[in-house]
Parts: structure tokens; C-alpha cells; sequence
């Protein structure tokens, strides 16, 4: 993964913008990323429900195929855009930590409630992120990523790539278990 966006201001120089995009609502920006255009016959075949931020996003239905991967850790689950389209690894990280959640934890290890707590965080934060960006406060309100001291406890962070992925996770083992 790689480029940069923007939202309702153009913040980086023309040569390195890819795409804009414009809304009665506001505009989008994307920035030293790929693009490439798709035909009409490959975008309907896109899960729009799985489209955390989407009016018709279904948490049953995320349930279910969350429940179909009960090997899956959770940072992976979370990264899995068939499930959260749209989660990043910003979102992950700060959902799990709401949470109490570690990111190794398997997915058929979580009690009903802490699965539903993913769900529905992750949703929430979605929409948190979304208005820090465009409050441009979004870094001032990250508690864990690239972090190094949880602010609940004060005691140092776990920096480690977790999952297939390897993406960056950060966590505390104290306030955050493992299932």
C-alpha cells in the first residue's frame, strides 16, 4: 500500500497528484498512487456492503464471513477488505486498542461480545478518522499508533508486524489480550 489523499483541500504539488475527485459534499484527492480504470462489469461484481463507511454496510454479514475465518487474527480480519472495505492499518490498530483486543488474536477465539465490539468499532472509527481528516487533527488523536507508551497504563508499546500481512501493529500487553 502506498500513496497519500486528502480531503476538501489539494495539499501536495500537481506532479504527484493521480486523481481528484468532487462531490457536492466536498472533494478527495490522491496522491504517488496507482489508478486504474475498471469496466462497468467488474464493478458489479464489488461487495458494496462491505463498505465500512456505506449506508447499507451490513454487520451481519460481516459477522458471518468473521465467523467463517475462525483461524484468522484479528489484524488480519480487520485488513480483509471482502469483510471491512475501506479498513486501514491506522484503523486497526486504534480499533483493537478501544477494544482490549490484541492483534494476533484468533477470530474463533473471541467471546460473541468482543466480536461484535470489532464490528461495530470498527465502523465507529471509520467514521471518527473521516472527521479528524478533515478537522486536520487526526495525528493529535491516534493513542497507539507509532506510539511508544499506552496512555492507559504508561507502560510500553509492542511495535511488531503482525498477521499475513506484516503490517506494523502496536498494542499493549496489558490492556490488550490475547484470545
Amino acid at each position: 500500500m502506498f500513496g497519500s489523499y486528502s480531503v476538501d483541500e489539494q495539499t501536495k504539488p500537481d506532479k504527484s497528484l493521480r486523481l481528484s475527485l468532487f462531490f457536492q459534499t466536498g472533494s478527495l484527492y490522491f496522491y504517488t498512487c496507482s489508478v486504474k480504470s475498471v469496466d462497468l462489469e467488474f464493478l458489479s461484481t464489488i461487495d458494496w456492503e462491505a463498505d465500512i463507511m456505506s449506508e447499507i454496510w451490513d454487520p451481519k454479514k460481516a459477522e458471518k464471513k468473521l465467523k467463517s475465518k475462525s483461524e484468522m487474527m484479528v489484524c488480519d480480519a480487520l485488513m480483509n477488505q471482502d469483510i471491512f472495505s475501506g479498513v486501514g492499518n491506522i484503523i486497526k490498530n486504534e480499533v483493537l486498542f478501544r477494544i482490549g483486543v490484541q492483534p494476533e488474536s484468533l477470530i474463533g477465539n473471541l467471546p460473541a461480545k468482543k466480536l461484535r465490539e470489532l464490528i461495530a468499532e470498527a465502523r465507529n472509527y471509520s467514521f471518527d478518522f473521516l472527521d479528524w481528516k478533515r478537522e486536520f487533527v487526526l495525528k493529535k488523536k491516534w493513542l497507539v499508533h507509532t506510539k511508544t507508551i499506552c496512555p492507559k497504563c504508561c507502560e510500553k508499546l509492542v511495535k511488531k508486524q503482525t498477521g499475513l500481512g506484516k503490517r506494523r501493529s502496536f498494542y499493549c500487553e496489558k490492556d490488550q489480550k490475547l484470545y
